[in-house]
């Protein structure tokens, strides 16, 4: 199959172009531009990459018809909630119209299947019950307002939406995240900083290569409609970086960050009810998601 992935340079695109390659099929990228390290360069992957903006129609449409892709997977987005906050009209821009633009093209070049990157956020405070597909999107910031206007416009479109939990692992070199940074800092002896307000909110956590086993088994076996992936594993910042440090064996006095000055959600959890039934499965744990992800940053920072 061939196979366009926008935001390909990112840590989810460059791990899903590395699985697919590795599966036989033909990738192309497509990226913002380029600036410093890639993750495609840390996980030494190849692929053609295309460099413009998914909120420019004209680019857009010429990269999907000259690529003719089967399958493309829609991940380009302002991802950072921080930064997302900050830049409201940028973020809406981005994740709105570069949504937009990316189904107008593939329903008028027939792309045959499109799968594209919501987020559990999109649900909003559902006070602790697990997320279910059918639950109604209530967003509160600017990212999850944008994930939830691109979710619903990806149902309408009859892409496949994917609504995942925290994506960590290999490759991710956003150091403002939780897990690279507290490895970078644990690694070097340091302990992990956490944001006050984010310190016990109970989150889901998924290893990479199960959000990208999971894209895949969409492609190839995914109906459209609204599909949330998960593992079902709870754990707050907190005791992620704990067991960052326990890895480590760096001492962690508690460091807790200035207040960040958004709401969090206190409590999220997917059932993935849905997935199971396509014959999916999540395979990492977190200890063991942690434990491999922190053994590739010690060779990587290294």
């Amino acid at each position: 199959m061939r196979a366009l992935i926008t935001g390909c340079e990112g840590f989810l695109g460059a791990n899903l172009a590395r699985e697919l390659i590795k599966q036989g099929h033909e990738v192309t990228g497509t990226s913002l531009n380029r600036q410093g390290k890639t993750s495609l360069e840390a996980l030494g992957v190849d692929c053609r990459i295309e460099y413009g903006d998914v909120t420019d129609a004209q680019f857009v449409e010429r990269v999907i018809s000259t690529s003719e892709p089967d399958w493309v997977f829609h991940l380009a987005a302002v991802s950072i909630v921080r930064v997302a906050n900050t830049s409201p009209g940028r973020t809406m821009n981005v994740n709105i119209q570069g949504t937009v633009n990316i189904l107008d093209a593939c329903k008028f070049f027939g792309v045959s299947k499109v799968l594209t990157a919501s987020s559990d956020k999109a649900y909003g405070d559902h006070n602790g019950a697990p997320y279910v597909e059918d639950m109604p999107l209530k967003p509160t910031g600017a990212y999850e307002v944008s994930k939830a206007c691109a979710d619903m416009i990806g149902q309408f479109y009859n892409a496949i939406v994917l609504r995942c939990a925290n994506i960590y692992g290999c490759g991710d070199l956003n150091w403002s995240r939780l897990i690279p940074n507290s490895c970078r800092l644990a690694l070097n002896g340091e302990s992990p900083r956490i944001y006050g307000g984010a310190v016990n909110a109970k989150r889901e956590w998924m290893h990479v290569s199960d959000a990208v086993s999971a894209y895949i088994h969409l492609a190839k076996t995914g109906l459209p409609g609204a599909y949330n992936v998960g593992t079902g594993e709870q754990a707050s910042p907190l005791e992620v970086a704990e067991m960052i440090t326990g890895i480590t064996g760096t001492k962690m006095p508690g460091l807790v960050e200035k207040e960040r000055e958004f709401y969090e959600i206190p409590e999220q959890v997917l059932n993935c009810d849905k997935m199971h039934g396509l014959g999916w499965q999540s395979k990492y744990s977190i200890a063991n998601g942690l434990l491999e992800t922190v053994e590739w940053y010690r060779e990587y920072l290294q």
